[in-house]
């Protein structure tokens, strides 16, 4: 019986504690900070914002047959224009939490963030330069493509995006 009532209070901790690692947000709705477990749709500048990899044909840019290399991020739902002057950074980790380095820049492997810009105009900018990576903006589904000029690591590897926004 004791063995029974153990069993019972650790499914219900479980089930409360996922219940409580849901999301929640503080603030006015206006200003509202969400935290949460999710990484897929997250809050920046008032709108939800998507990241998603893409990945080349296997094979190609050093990856081995079968396996396709991280050719390069979307960022999808992007409204520049409420999001003027922030600084967006994409970063990508394994499954450990360990950052990857998603291009090179010649024979070095480049930093582990991407760091954008947008202006108090609403125009995406970057401090690195485009010969590293090439920005295509979809004005109709506010999707902005990165795509790596020299990839570093396989899509594979990635275990999760992470997008932060600070204010410039």
């Amino acid at each position: 019986m004791p063995r029974f009532v153990v069993g019972v209070l650790v499914l219900i901790l479980t089930g409360f504690s996922s219940i409580m690692a849901g999301s929640f947000s503080l603030g006015q709705d206006a200003q509202s900070n969400e935290f949460g477990q999710g990484v897929y749709n997250i809050a920046a500048c008032d709108d939800y914002v998507r990241i998603n990899i893409t990945s080349g044909e296997t094979g190609q840019f050093g990856a081995p047959e079968g396996l396709s290399a991280l050719t390069g991020v979307v960022i999808s739902s992007l409204d520049t224009r409420a999001c003027a002057n922030t600084e967006i950074t994409v970063s990508a980790v394994d499954e450990e939490n360990n950052s990857l380095a998603m291009y090179r820049t010649g024979e070095l492997v480049g930093p582990a963030d991407i760091k954008l810009q947008i202006d108090g105009e609403g125009r995406l900018t970057s401090s690195i330069p485009s010969s590293v990576y090439l920005i295509d903006q979809n004005p109709q589904t506010a999707d902005f493509t990165i795509t790596f000029v020299n990839p570093a690591i396989l899509a594979n590897s990635v275990g999760r995006l992470n997008i932060q926004t600070t204010s410039l």
